[in-house]
């Protein structure tokens, strides 16, 4: 059977033509392997949309007649995928994944198919995919394309919908839930609404969610936290419930920690995440970590700076400096991210009090050295202070003051070590090197 029997095959349009004339010398080699083979090979998926949307190609991504067994006859190949008919090609150092066309029988569990069998047909391939505007196949040796189900013209009207009936196409894989989300931002282009019957199948379908691994998830969501218009499409994964569903936490109606995300600078999906949770219960804070399955560190830094907003260090320039120092790269962000929620205050430090202290931090000078100068051992010999809690507290004491006065040297120390009271057997009450 001729494996586009069914589909008519469309001219290139011109943004079609310059992508194939702008494609890459690897890719044409595996095309020419395939054909030499006696198979076809199409380029399907994202690299299409985006080039008929006029913007950077991310990746090509092909399907083939060709079983993976035969595939695993091409010189450089990994086979990534194998059990779902993807092998990695590599040509000329570049990497590639090629699918072999394929049928599935169910998703019985909303993640997987039940059943993989290879097929022979490009367009029931094609329909099986989650969106029109991913369903677009493109044959670089005849120089045409096929889209059966009006990718290009959804495209044109700025439109989201799905191929075939909504829900269940969302429902044989929720993770095709956050990517229709992920895929509303357009980035430069705006925001697209999905069709009425998609938009409906959204909300009813999300307690899927809970099917899919968290990795998935969490792989999903940092794409939609950084994109261009993340306020507008998290604002409106909130109303439709999706947060929820993923976090067990509800967020208002044009939420302000949501619409202050377009104005963060960088693309630090923990900032993004903190933001979210910006004035919660450090609980709270704690539960999204753990459902999100974050690393220690990414809990760690998580936490930290759930701690740390809501606080601005003093306007003094030894202050300042203990808040880089604890704070480390952060320190800046964190008074920028302190500066966007200025307004809600009330009564409480003003957008001017955390520009006065950004400006002040610029123009601060302060030593290289942030290792404490003063050692245990060093501590001990000058003070007769034994191991124990004691010393530990008055080292972080002198490390406090070495860092807030901007200390270089351990004559600078020694003459500090006079002036503290430091024979006390009190000592808990000591000033510690930390923020807030």
């Amino acid at each position: 059977m001729e494996p586009t029997s069914g589909i008519d095959a469309k001219p290139l349009t011109p943004e079609l033509i310059q992508m194939v004339q702008n494609l890459p010398s690897s890719l044409l080699v595996i095309v020419d392997w395939f054909e030499k083979q006696g198979h076809s090979v199409w380029i399907v998926g994202g690299a299409i949309r985006n080039a008929l949307l006029e913007i950077p190609i991310v990746e090509y991504d092909l399907a083939t007649t060709m079983v993976p067994d035969k595939m695993k006859t091409y010189p450089e190949m990994i086979p990534t995928g194998e059990k779902f008919g993807t092998i990695t090609f590599r040509s000329e150092g570049d990497f590639y994944e090629i699918t072999t066309l394929r049928t599935e029988k169910g998703y019985g569990d909303g993640r997987r198919p039940d059943e993989v069998e290879w097929g022979l047909s490009l367009s029931v391939d094609l329909s099986r995919r989650d969106l029109s505007m991913n369903s677009m196949a493109l044959d670089v040796n005849k120089a045409v394309y096929y889209d059966p189900y009006g990718g290009f013209e959804d495209l044109q009207r700025k439109r989201i919908c799905a191929v075939g009936e909504p829900k269940s196409r969302l429902s044989e894989d929720a993770l095709r839930i956050l990517r229709t989300y992920r895929f509303m931002d357009q980035g430069d282009a705006g925001v697209w609404k999905p069709e009425h019957g998609l938009a409906n199948a959204l909300r009813s379908t999300r307690s899927m969610l809970s099917k899919i691994a968290v990795e998935r998830v969490w792989a999903e969501l940092k794409r939609i936290l950084i994109g261009k218009n993340a306020s507008i499409i998290l604002q409106q994964m909130a109303d439709d419930g999706i947060l929820r569903q993923i976090f067990n936490f509800d967020w208002m109606l044009d939420d302000y920690r949501i619409s202050s995300l377009d104005l963060l600078e960088g693309d630090d999906v923990l900032d993004r995440l903190v933001i979210l949770f910006r004035g919660t219960p450090i609980t709270t804070c704690e539960d999204a970590a753990r459902t999100l399955k974050l690393s220690n560190l990414e809990k760690k830094t998580l936490i930290f700076r759930h701690l740390c907003l809501g606080h601005i260090p003093e306007l003094l320039d030894s202050s300042l400096r203990i808040h880089r120092h604890v704070l480390g790269d952060w320190a800046e962000q964190h008074l920028r991210i302190e500066a966007l929620f200025a307004p809600l205050n009330q009564g409480g430090h003003s957008k001017e009090d955390i520009q006065e202290r950004i400006s002040r931090n610029e123009a601060l000078v302060t030593s290289r050295t942030s290792k404490s100068l003063a050692t245990g051992e060093w501590i001990m010999s000058q003070t007769h202070v034994q191991q124990g809690p004691k010393l530990g507290a008055l080292k972080n004491w002198l490390h406090r003051e070495q860092i807030a006065r901007n200390l270089t040297d351990l004559d600078q120390i020694e003459t500090l070590l006079c002036t503290l009271s430091w024979h006390e057997d009190e000592f808990t009450h000591w000033p510690k090197l930390q923020f807030p």
